[in-house]
């Protein structure tokens, strides 16, 4: 069996291991497919840290080579630690798990799937989850506006939740690929910044008002920028993507400060016992994903074999953008 590793700065490769050891509360899981989370494997991928210091490569993750990346896998448990009693050899389940055929993972961090979810939407559980709690932090109301920047497979998520709870979208981004999928999944206004009318555009589609919520899932300061400009009075921006750029403007300073606006960053769900827990929230997602009331299939714009994935990395540095949602069959 293999599992992915990145050795150097953009050089990632597969390397041969046996079987995990797994302990009394873990599940030992067959990976049927994995996903790619462009934007954090991307940064992964290129070795950049989260901190300036250079000591951390995720949070409270040591900075540390080689290493594995993704978090996002579909498999069939092959085996059950002996204190371990919601789960069964032969289940699939869902797993935060990194690129490899066999994983060892604590068995309170595994979903059970349900049969009529597909294996290529289930993968994508926790990638749309980011989605479903940096809309639930923005709190939009009915009948308001929703604006999302940065068209990955984060920001066409937020997409999918918004459809699904009947929210007016615009979808914002420079790539003709994504601004395309954006469209087959419905949103309102399909734009590029770049457009010489961009700004007046906006102001006709939210009646002159602006942006109620903005969500920035581009990883670039110029698009919070971008999120600031086009908010209405007492709008909000909510940051979902992990930023190792600085800004180059002042967030504070004209015209920002006088329009009320409201800054807001998402990580990870809330404490065991909330409303939107983690095993909550996963359980909507994936009732509205069986259901089809949540619709990603456009998203998903390549299916290749797990032997792929340095190559598929080594396109996504190259700038090959219309690579979006990408299933890695292992089987």
């Amino acid at each position: 069996m293999h599992r992915l590793i990145v050795t150097a700065p953009r050089q990632a490769e597969f390397e041969a291991i046996p079987a995990p050891a797994y302990t009394t509360t873990d599940l030992l899981v067959r990976a049927r497919v994995t996903a790619i989370s462009t934007g954090t494997e991307m940064r992964v991928f290129r070795l950049i840290p989260v901190d300036d210091a250079g000591q951390f490569l995720h949070a409270n993750v040591p900075f540390e080579v080689p290493t594995e990346n993704g978090y996002s896998m579909v498999g069939d448990v092959i085996a059950v630690g002996a204190d371990v009693t919601d789960f069964a050899v032969g289940d699939r389940v869902f797993v935060p798990a990194t690129h490899r055929h066999v994983a060892a993972i604590a068995a309170n961090l595994a979903i059970k799937l349900p049969p009529t979810l597909a294996d290529e939407e289930a993968v994508f559980l926790s990638i749309l989850e980011v989605a479903h709690l940096a809309l639930r932090r923005g709190n939009p109301t009915p009948g308001e506006t929703v604006a999302i920047i940065g068209l990955g497979v984060v920001g066409l998520s937020a997409l999918a939740y918004c459809r699904a709870f009947g929210f007016h979208t615009i979808a914002i981004d420079t790539v003709p690929t994504r601004l395309a999928i954006a469209q087959t999944m419905g949103a309102d206004l399909v734009i590029s910044p770049e457009a010489a009318d961009f700004h007046e555009r906006i102001l006709a589609e939210t009646d002159g008002y602006g942006v109620d919520l903005v969500i920035e899932a581009a990883s670039v300061w110029p698009a919070i920028q971008l999120g600031m400009e086009i908010a209405g009075k007492g709008g909000k921006i909510v940051v979902v993507a992990r930023h190792t750029d600085k800004p180059a403007f002042s967030p504070v300073g004209d015209p920002f400060l006088q329009k009320d606006l409201t800054l807001l960053v998402t990580y990870g769900h809330p404490p065991a016992g909330q409303r939107w827990e983690r095993r909550r929230a996963f359980g909507l997602t994936m009732r509205m994903l069986a259901n089809r009331q949540l619709k990603i299939a456009p998203m998903i714009t390549h299916r290749q074999s797990w032997r792929d994935l340095p190559a598929i990395y080594q396109r996504l540095d190259q700038g090959q953008r219309a690579i979006v949602g990408v299933v890695l069959d292992w089987q």
